[in-house]
């Protein structure tokens, strides 16, 4: 009977011992997933403002060429005024 005592305490030492390291791992395991997760959050969000800064420079090419573009239809638009004046001018003379 004692024997059966013994090997139930001595049963219980290990299962504590075993439930001690659990914990300690799942410790261990919560900081280093913890720090996983920063570092990938970090890397995200740096990816995501890169994107947006290089999304604001192809914003501002297109505007700026669609100013460009604006501008010279204007140009344009004056310019075959003007030479259609001259031809009206040159016709009616």
């Amino acid at each position: 009977m004692e024997d059966k005592i013994v090997e139930k305490k001595e049963l219980l030492a290990m299962l504590t011992e075993i439930n001690d390291q659990l914990e300690e791992l799942e410790n261990v395991l919560e900081s280093n997933l913890s720090a996983l997760r920063q570092n990938w959050y970090d890397e995200q969000t740096d990816k995501i403002t890169a994107c947006g800064n290089k999304l604001e420079a192809i914003e501002n090419e297109l505007a700026a060429f669609s100013e460009t573009k604006s501008e010279a239809a204007r140009n344009g638009a004056a310019n075959s005024t003007k030479s259609m004046q001259l031809e009206l001018g040159f016709s009616v003379k």
